[in-house]
């Protein structure tokens, strides 16, 4: 049985959640459709991966057909190679990943008559239906799709709350594979230099700038701290100037963004993982929880974050980590300052955290869920067993 996954881009550094359920499913085996493709070397599937922008070069007869199909017989201008990808692959069942993605592909479950899963993840459930087009555009999705699945509760609320109806929400934790991250026992470093690790986009909802408000509060009292940021995006810039003014030069190192194996090895060395997300002022927010927090606890780093959308049910305040208001400067150099100075609670804080991980956010267990859902729209049952890998497949010769 296949099922075709529906992306914008396969595969953005901040999605490995995503590539954790592709590459784990075992009696269904995934097709991926996207409008672009990036790090593909770093996030390899045995499986098929279409790129539909390595056909729409200018001037092809490709580029030509679909062309005409958008504005002669408005149609999608993809829908011939579309068409082509489903002679090949008959999926039986369509998974959008995002409500953006769900919405622009009704028409493929439409036309082909197959059950479509809907994933929301953030923005599409918090800032996109601010916007009347897209309250307009969900109210068609909520009618017409078959299921939809959310990090945690305070996401399934907020789904049900733009009109989907309840029974059709179910809630899908995001999950990591254990076996890639090494737990380690946190003790307090020989050279006293502790080092504070956070790995976000830099945009308003990450509350980066509050994080160094933070680290200004208490550089004084814990002279021997580092605040090392593997990330980057629009608000660099801002980032930049406020480090500078806040005298942080030698306090905060910037990394940019870097391969998830860079990741794990900063993960490796931090003592404090730190993510003071907020709501930002256009209504984007976390909407469930970031990957980033079951990394850090499935490799033994205390946490600090806030309370927001999803986060406490991925944290437990008080013993994986702590959790504060949002933009609560002052709560969090308090939480910080307690962390540091009785670093020895860093150890059993990191094992709450990796058995937190293990119950409830493992992708061996999450992916078989997953896979159940599947079945319950195709009113089917399978034995469990390893489908045979299937090479990429070049799309130029569709």
């Amino acid at each position: 049985m296949v099922v075709a996954h529906l992306l914008d881009i396969y595969l953005p550094l901040s999605q490995t959640f995503i590539y954790q359920y592709i590459k784990n499913l075992d009696i269904f085996r995934p097709i991926v459709i996207a409008g672009k493709t990036d790090n593909l070397d770093l996030f390899p599937i045995n499986h098929n991966i279409y790129c539909l922008g390595d056909v729409w070069k200018r001037w092809t007869w490709k580029w030509m057909e679909g062309r005409i199909n958008e504005r002669i017989l408005n149609k999608s201008p993809y829908e011939t190679v579309i068409n082509r990808i489903f002679a090949k692959e008959n999926p039986k069942l369509l998974h959008a990943h995002s409500g953006i993605q769900g919405v622009e592909n009704l028409y493929l479950q439409d036309k082909h008559k197959l059950p479509l899963i809907t994933t929301f993840y953030g923005m599409d459930m918090s800032k996109m239906p601010k916007q009347k087009e897209w309250q307009k555009a969900y109210k068609e999705l909520f009618a017409k799709g078959d299921l939809f699945l959310v990090e945690g509760p305070h996401m399934r609320d907020k789904v049900i709350e733009l009109g989907c109806p309840q029974e059709r929400v179910k809630i899908q934790h995001i999950a990591v594979n254990l076996d890639d991250y090494d737990f380690k026992m946190r003790k307090f470093p020989e050279d006293g230099i502790i080092k504070i690790l956070m790995c976000c986009r830099f945009t308003e909802k990450k509350g980066v700038g509050y994080a160094l408000h933070t680290l200004n509060l208490i550089k004084d009292q814990h002279e021997k701290i580092e605040l090392r940021i593997i990330g980057d995006g629009e608000l660099r810039q801002n980032i930049e100037i406020l480090i500078k003014g806040l005298g942080l030069k030698e306090k905060v190192t910037l990394l940019g963004y870097q391969p998830h194996s860079r990741f794990i090895s900063e993960l490796k060395n931090a003592h404090i993982f730190l993510a003071p997300s907020v709501t930002a002022i256009d209504g984007d927010s976390e909407g469930g929880a970031p990957t980033v927090l079951l990394e850090a606890q499935a490799s033994g780093v205390p946490v600090i974050s806030t309370y927001h959308a999803d986060i406490p049910e991925v944290v437990l305040d008080g013993r994986s980590g702590f959790l504060v208001p949002e933009r609560n400067v002052d709560a969090l150099a308090e939480k910080l300052k307690y962390l540091i100075s009785n670093h020895e609670i860093w150890g059993e804080l990191g094992k709450a955290g990796r058995q937190h991980i293990k119950e409830n956010h493992n992708i061996l267990l999450e992916a078989r869920k997953l896979e159940d859902h599947y079945k319950s729209l195709l009113n089917c049952e399978f034995l469990y067993h390893r489908l045979p890998a299937c090479k990429n497949y070049e799309l130029n010769g569709l």
